[in-house]
């Protein structure tokens, strides 16, 4: 009896493993995957606070404000971000203008579960404007 019901055993060792194996690639990808997305999402804030300092305290425009906070995202993010776009705003508010810069791009997933994720964000700075 007990060497037919190990007969009947023969091979599971390596199903097991395998099934393991999966489970783990599937989780190892996962955190990856993670760990790419919050990188995107640092690299898409940061080059939005570069844009609006930009704007600011170093006394740029629009288009400067654009031109950093685009260059700031290509060096950091390289491939990762696709469709980046920046739009930058200011207006005026009595004394002082309010400068808004807003980076948007796209991550491309390429884990476990390949959804693409739209990150954004804004920074948004006041700046005082100097009365003659």
């Amino acid at each position: 009896m007990r060497k037919h019901r190990l007969l009947n055993e023969r091979g599971s060792a390596v199903v097991e493993t395998v099934m393991a194996a999966v489970i783990l690639m599937v989780l190892v990808l996962g955190a990856i995957e993670v760990a790419f997305a919050l990188y995107a999402r640092n690299v898409v804030a940061a080059a939005a606070h570069d844009g609006a300092r930009a704007a600011v305290e170093l006394g740029r425009g629009r288009s400067d404000a654009e031109a950093v906070a685009r260059a700031v995202a290509g060096r950091a993010a390289g491939g990762l971000l696709d469709d980046l776009r920046v739009t930058t705003s200011v207006r005026r508010l009595g004394t002082s203008a309010l400068v808004r810069v807003r980076v948007e791009g796209r991550l491309d997933a390429f884990g476990p579960v390949p959804l693409p994720m739209t990150l954004t964000s804004t920074a948004t700075v006041t700046r005082a404007t100097r009365v003659r």
